[in-house]
């Protein structure tokens, strides 16, 4: 997955863009930029784990992390590097990697939500993926909202747009914060292993102008996660969106692109 994000930036770049990789954690080397019980009492526990753990191979790398709930309480936490009151030219984009597996017990789940930050430097909204093991179908099922109750919903399956997952494996979580018309706009997509869009939901809300009202981003955040033994993530980023370059750098920026191309084949060959 890491081998896909390279290549949409250094494409970017050869059109002429400059994309910027804000905050990125693989958990190849330690967790910091996740908050847990260390940092603050009641938000669970994140942790380091080598590839392999639980018979579960990293998304990438030879590290992934583990996250665990705390029981009538909460889960760990990011900041993405730092919040930010001011909202950035062409949006940004938040993503996360988390092992989900359909033979979760029945009434297991957790609820991941990434929020915006307001122009005021107060939380503005969250947007939030649910994913729950439903006990009256037995599907492990995702779907999407702007609110949580801190528990496994079950009432997944009733909502019009939900996905059910069949196939264990790693999953890409996917914030995107755009303009649309003035106000913020949030697509919520899920992506399989391969790179695939598997379920997509739009948050919109008009009262969320840009920039009087919103700002940047604010946390990821497993509200609640009560997996037994824990969530495995991966692959923590944000990314704010490519800024056109102006039109003396598009020549030079294709130039560098290809440089780069070839030293990352290189580097990975």
């Amino acid at each position: 997955m890491r081998k896909a994000f390279c290549a949409m930036l250094m494409l970017l770049v050869g059109m002429g863009a400059t994309a910027h990789a804000d905050f990125f954690q693989g958990f190849e080397t330690d967790t910091s930029g996740w908050l847990d019980n260390d940092d603050f009492a009641g938000y669970g526990d994140i942790s380091r784990v080598a590839s392999g753990t639980g018979g579960i191979a990293s998304a990438d790398g030879s590290f992934h992390a583990i996250v665990q709930g705390t029981p009538q309480s909460s889960a760990p936490f990011t900041r993405f590097g730092g919040y930010s009151s001011v909202w950035p030219a062409g949006g940004f984009t938040t993503s996360l990697d988390i092992y989900l597996d359909p033979s979760w017990a029945a009434g297991s789940g957790f609820d991941y939500s990434v929020a915006a930050t307001g122009s005021d430097g107060n939380h503005q909204r969250d947007f939030i993926f649910h994913v729950a093991a439903d006990t009256s179908t037995g599907n492990l099922i995702v779907a999407g909202s702007n609110n949580t109750n801190f528990a496994t919903r079950q009432d997944l399956d009733t909502l019009a747009n939900h996905y059910v997952v069949s196939t264990a494996g790693w999953y890409t979580f996917e914030h995107v914060f755009r303009d649309q018309g003035g106000s913020l706009a949030v697509d919520l997509v899920l992506r399989n292993s391969l790179g695939n869009v598997v379920f997509t939901e739009t948050r919109f809300n008009v009262a969320d102008t840009i920039p009087a009202e919103v700002g940047g981003n604010r946390y990821g955040w497993f509200t609640f996660n009560n997996v037994a033994n824990g969530v495995a993530v991966d692959n923590t980023a944000l990314t704010l969106a490519a800024v056109p370059e102006p039109a003396t750098m598009t020549v030079l920026g294709l130039g560098l692109a290809g440089m780069a191309a070839a030293q990352w084949r290189r580097k990975k060959s």
